[in-house]
């Protein structure tokens, strides 16, 4: 399973602890053109490069692996973001999945939608 998918199932699998978001708005790498929602943000779960391995005895023993959740709000949205975001930093914590960085909000130039990006990484032993 790639890390993208991993993360995206345990978000499908903890829905009903993220307040305002429907599993129908978690998408892996992209926005599918049917979903065209204005009301509830959507999250778009991707893979970014990843750090180094570690090896023993010359065969890799541990991956390490990093994701982003760019979260698209509403450009009027009036929903608590801090909890949503809290929410999700909590699942993937619960998972070892660790945030390391939090780009705050930002207003999109072209569709005044509020993004976020969130970025973690977590270690997969290899067997």
């Amino acid at each position: 399973m790639t890390p993208a998918a991993y993360v995206k199932s345990l978000l499908d699998e903890s829905i009903s602890t993220i307040p305002e978001l429907d599993s129908g708005h978690i998408h892996s790498f992209f926005i599918p053109s049917d979903d065209n929602n204005n009301n509830s943000p959507i999250i778009v779960v991707s893979e970014i490069p990843s750090g180094t391995d570690e090896y023993g005895n010359d065969f890799p023993i541990l991956e390490q692996k990093k994701v982003q959740l760019e979260i698209y709000y509403p450009k009027d949205y009036v929903g608590d973001m801090s909890n949503i975001e809290s929410a999700l930093k909590n699942i993937l914590l619960n998972n070892s999945i660790y945030c390391f960085s939090d780009a705050g909000h930002v207003i999109t130039p072209d569709s005044k939608n509020i993004i976020n990006t969130l970025k973690f990484n977590y270690n997969k032993e290899v067997m």
